[in-house]
């Protein structure tokens, strides 16, 4: 893969704590009670001023927050993060994602001078909006909104497409104009998928696992994720799923722009995708990525950005070897292939597809 001296792009995740339970998130179990095996951590300005001293802040291109569990409104040290990243790369482009349901406006108006772009993720009006972002209020997003973009900010929209919300698109699209929104984009998630084939629906859970409402896939093939359904037509269940896995050709995304993620534990990884290692359904520690972690001289630690500098992580043997090693073609139990670098780098591009309409 790259090495250290080539990266150029940030991917950060400020928190693991959310103030939202969104059903197709990780972070929670379908909405309801919390990912049990999910550590609540968070990362300090210290933190960042150790991981990311000046000469690499001064050669970046990029740097955003998104992150997979958390959102970086709620983390404490997010505006000093941003700015301590403007003040030593004033060309640098900073962007954050968030749900927008929080803090006060003159957070955002703080914000507002320093973030090339905030991309909002709204998915429906206000009286759909928190069927997804369950915990989130509208109020509160229109103060961050009006303050952030009365501020000068610029400003997107993003919007998952679902059966409750499809008919709001048009609405919401005529809103965001009115709001003063640079952008507005609809996406077709890929997350209805579930033991190797697309499902038409998903459950939605309360704190106690009890049925609250399903989420289901929009009724217009337009809004629905046209790598998705390619994927489940070709594959047609587990069985053929796992043999497009094994062999479809990997063109890893983040390669192209040497990109590497830090997560709210100041783990390092090539993407948030192998990021995300904290799945409800599975004991910590079990799964190919943990494997390949174990197998490092320190375990996990290894990839601490707490614990190790960047450079010797990404020059060290995980980024050099153990994730290119996982491209190849399957080799059996002792040297399988990443299944996760095959679902999203792979010849149906999920990601890509969630922008672009079905061909």
């Amino acid at each position: 893969m790259y090495r250290y001296a080539d990266v150029r792009v940030v991917h950060l995740e400020m928190t693991s704590r959310c103030n939202a339970a969104c059903p197709m998130c990780a972070r929670n179990i379908q909405g309801g009670r919390v990912n049990p095996n999910m550590p609540l951590d968070e990362l300090s300005l210290a933190d960042i001023k150790k991981i990311f001293p000046p000469d690499f802040v001064a050669r970046l291109k990029r740097m955003y927050m998104c992150g997979n569990y958390g959102d970086a409104l709620v983390a404490r040290d997010t505006a000093e993060t941003f700015e301590y990243f403007q003040e030593h790369n004033p060309r640098i482009d900073l962007r954050l994602w968030t749900n927008g349901s929080g803090r006060p406006a003159g957070w955002w108006k703080r914000l507002a001078g320093v973030l090339d772009a905030c991309v909002f993720s709204i998915d429906g009006l206000e009286d759909t909006n928190h069927l997804y972002r369950r915990g989130t209020q509208w109020p509160k997003i229109m103060t961050a909104v009006e303050a952030f973009i009365g501020a000068g900010g610029a400003a997107e929209w993003e919007f998952l497409v679902f059966r409750h919300n499809e008919h709001q698109i048009d609405a919401a699209r005529e809103l965001a104009a009115t709001l003063g929104f640079k952008k507005f984009t609809p996406k077709r998630t890929d997350r209805f998928w579930r033991d190797g084939r697309r499902v038409e629906r998903t459950d939605v859970l309360d704190e106690e696992g009890r049925f609250e409402y399903h989420l289901e896939q929009p009724q217009s093939p337009a809004w629905r994720n046209a790598a998705l359904a390619a994927i489940d037509k070709v594959t047609e269940g587990q069985k053929d799923y796992q043999s497009y896995l094994d062999t479809t050709e990997i063109d890893c995304k983040v390669q192209k722009d040497a990109q590497i993620f830090v997560s709210a534990e100041g783990l390092v990884l090539p993407c948030c995708w192998t990021g995300k290692l904290y799945v409800p359904e599975r004991e910590v520690g079990e799964g190919q990525l943990w494997r390949m972690i174990n197998s490092l001289p320190e375990g996990k630690d290894s990839l601490s950005a707490r614990k190790h500098t960047l450079e010797e992580i990404v020059d060290g043997p995980f980024f050099q070897d153990r994730i290119p090693g996982g491209w190849r073609p399957n080799e059996g139990k002792e040297k399988p292939r990443l299944a996760i670098c095959a679902r999203l780098c792979g010849k149906f591009d999920l990601i890509k597809a969630m922008r672009e309409p079905a061909s």
